[in-house]
């Protein structure tokens, strides 16, 4: 399944976890047996619909623990998925109260654009969808939520955050003059996965790799463009990786990011089932200017500006929220 499918919209992690209303079957029985596991200022979140987020999130992130870890991992998990939403709920809450609502056409008009993004027709959308076991309706609703949630956080927290001049300077001394950070690479990432043997979605992907390093190449932001389309981990975070040392990187990653100048970007390349393209931003002694690199940096400063603010205003709503968690009780 394409990340487009999944958190499209926003990047922030456990918040936008979207809730399936519906309940899972128990066993072979055809009476469902329910728990609440949560209560919201009124608002209930059970059991079935805490599995169904687990089954949906959680269980990929449990393949790669060791099988006697996997137990606490697993609680571990599900009470983070709980807390996320938690949070969902607050946050539909608030759009109430702010009066913000999300229609028909709006929902339509996205789920259009994101068809249009990833080549698919309406059939095709369909079918990703039901290989995640979710259906055209879940999906709706979850594009719904993430329109409500964009719209409320531009109210609430994004316009209330302003990065100085001065705090960029700052930031391009500290990290980027003289070359960079201790001379290693700062590398941002893209990435297009497929479903393995699947032939046509491998050329998807393929196509989809081009068709956004085109489009980075002719001005759009890496960032940006990293979180709406990449299938990586990374996309969260903008396709930031972070800082490497040479000895740091594969062999396969060496060759390409060493023939790379600041700014540059490198080949097309299939790694990890995945078809990958990455930007240096700074590294191999090769200062920037600072005029080069200042869009760069507000975007990255204005990102962690924007999660601590978000976190400050989450946090404020859980203080005047009636939250009582009865997950542990049963």
């Amino acid at each position: 399944m394409y990340k487009s499918f999944k958190q499209h919209w926003l990047p922030l992690g456990g918040l936008f976890t979207i809730l399936s209303l519906f309940l899972l079957p128990v066993a072979a029985a055809t009476m469902v047996i329910d728990r609440v596991v949560a209560e919201v200022n009124g608002e209930i979140i059970t059991l079935s619909e805490l599995e169904e987020e687990m089954a949906a999130i959680g269980e990929d992130h449990l393949r790669e623990v060791p099988a006697r870890e996997r137990p606490q991992a697993r609680q571990e998990v599900r009470n983070q998925i709980l807390s996320g939403m938690i949070d969902q709920i607050l946050v539909e809450q608030q759009a109430n109260r702010r009066g913000i609502f999300v229609g028909d056409r709006e929902v339509e008009a996205a789920m259009t654009q994101i068809m249009e993004d990833n080549r698919l027709s309406k059939e095709e959308l369909v079918r990703e969808l039901a290989k995640g076991g979710t259906t055209l309706e879940q999906y709706r609703q979850t594009l719904r939520a993430q329109i409500l949630q964009s719209r409320l956080l531009n109210i609430e927290v994004r316009e209330r955050i302003v990065i100085p001049e001065s705090r960029m300077r700052s930031y391009y001394e500290e990290h980027y003059a003289d070359g960079g950070q201790t001379q290693g690479y700062h590398l941002l990432q893209m990435g297009f996965t497929w479903n393995s043997g699947d032939d046509q979605a491998r050329e998807t992907a393929r196509q989809r790799a081009i068709e956004a390093r085109e489009q980075v190449l002719a001005g759009s932001s890496f960032r940006q463009l990293a979180r709406e389309l990449s299938d990586l981990p990374s996309a969260t975070a903008g396709g930031d990786l972070g800082v490497f040392e040479q000895d740091e990187m594969t062999g396969e990653l060496q060759q390409p990011i060493l023939a790379l100048t600041p700014g540059e970007l490198t080949p097309i390349m299939e790694i990890g089932g995945a078809y990958q393209f990455f930007k240096l931003l700074a590294g191999g002694g090769v200062a920037r200017p600072y005029a080069d690199m200042r869009e760069e940096i507000r975007e990255t400063l204005y990102q962690q500006a924007l999660e601590k603010r978000f976190d400050q205003w989450v946090h404020s709503l859980r203080e005047d929220a009636y939250i009582r968690v009865m997950l542990n009780e049963f």
